[in-house]
């Protein structure tokens, strides 16, 4: 490969240090962009090499099982503005390179409600809309105003209405319609000078009242993911490897009736079950396979102690998911986004 490239464009990159996981996968050509503009002339080179080309923010959600092929493109678009306010509303937008912990830390800081629930999620703002991120009663859609894109085919900027953006739990259009077509460049949403605090969520509402303000829900949410979620500065890992599964009211009452002890919430007309509750009944928590294995202090986690690559973590989630689908008759669904071509020689 040439190394005479444009546009701070490198050649066969290793990704260990854009996956959260830490698997050591090349790329064949990687670049970090800063500007919109940056982004729109890369996307031109790779057109006219007619090169593939993948998306990635903080490397937190995804699995790469092998290397990627053309050019692998490194949001690292910032900034945080205010659009507009009023005496109990401000629009936000949030750059899509920006670290989303600090995006919930600047809100809390000024005093703006609606993310503090969301705090140490691991990842971008531009991922955030992606996956739809989730945590204790509250998800992304419900504060979401627009989504500002690029469109690949015209290079045009785009304002996409939360509305038109498909947002389901952990999904979005982004995440499979829209995924070779737009590039998030920012997030505007709608936060409150008045906040209203969502604590029905355990971890919360044990500890925290209807008087508590939103810089106590941060402090709350970041003691309690810190206790029981590894950081992947230390151990790799993409938090909650497992969706929490929905299912009807029949298999819920049927599951209840033959589990008194089973971990579920409302979801609608129907019931979503606990994953890492499963895990653990399954005998999964603290399980180690080779150099991976289940986290010890929260079975829907799961971590690489060593791997190279991810051969071992996969077998290790068919595992899980043969387990779990025996026990409960429930088939679990990875939530990191699965990336790489798999070689078996």
């Amino acid at each position: 490969m040439s190394q005479d490239l444009p546009f701070d464009i490198k050649a066969k990159i290793s990704l260990k240090a854009y996956n959260t996981f830490g698997f050591d996968y090349y790329a064949d050509y990687l670049v970090e962009v800063n500007t919109i503009d940056h982004l729109k002339s890369v996307l031109v080179w790779a057109k006219a090499k007619q090169y593939a080309v993948q998306i990635l923010g903080g490397g937190s959600n995804i699995l790469l099982q092998g290397n990627l092929q053309g050019l692998v493109i490194v949001n690292r678009i910032s900034g945080i503005e205010e659009v507009c306010a009023s005496n109990e509303r401000v629009e936000v937008s949030f750059g899509a390179g920006e670290i989303w912990h600090e995006c919930v830390q600047w809100a809390v800081e000024n005093g703006y409600g609606g993310i503090e629930n969301l705090a140490l999620i691991p990842g971008t703002a531009g991922a955030a809309p992606v996956q739809n991120i989730g945590a204790y009663g509250v998800e992304i859609k419900d504060v979401i105003k627009q989504v500002t894109v690029l469109d690949r085919e015209v290079l045009e900027i785009k304002q996409l209405p939360a509305a038109e953006c498909g947002f389901g739990y952990r999904e979005s259009h982004f995440k499979h319609d829209w995924q070779d077509r737009y590039v998030i460049v920012s997030v505007t949403l709608n936060l409150t000078r008045v906040p209203k605090l969502i604590l029905n969520y355990g971890g919360l509402n044990a500890v925290l009242t209807s008087d508590s303000s939103i810089r106590d829900v941060f402090n709350q949410v970041c003691k309690v993911r810190s206790e029981k979620l590894p950081d992947p500065n230390s151990l790799g890992n993409a938090g909650s490897f497992f969706k929490n599964p929905v299912v009807n009211d029949v298999k819920h009452s049927a599951l209840k009736q033959k589990f008194p002890d089973l971990v579920s919430f409302p979801f609608g007309e129907q019931w979503k079950l606990a994953a890492g509750w499963m895990n653990d009944k399954a005998g999964w928590k603290g399980v180690r396979q080779g150099g991976v294995g289940v986290y010890d202090k929260q079975a829907l986690v799961l971590v690489n102690y060593s791997d190279v690559v991810a051969d071992g973590l996969l077998l290790l989630e068919q595992n899980i998911k043969h387990s779990i689908y025996e026990c409960f008759g429930v088939i679990l669904e990875r939530e990191p986004v699965l990336l790489g071509e798999r070689r078996d020689d």
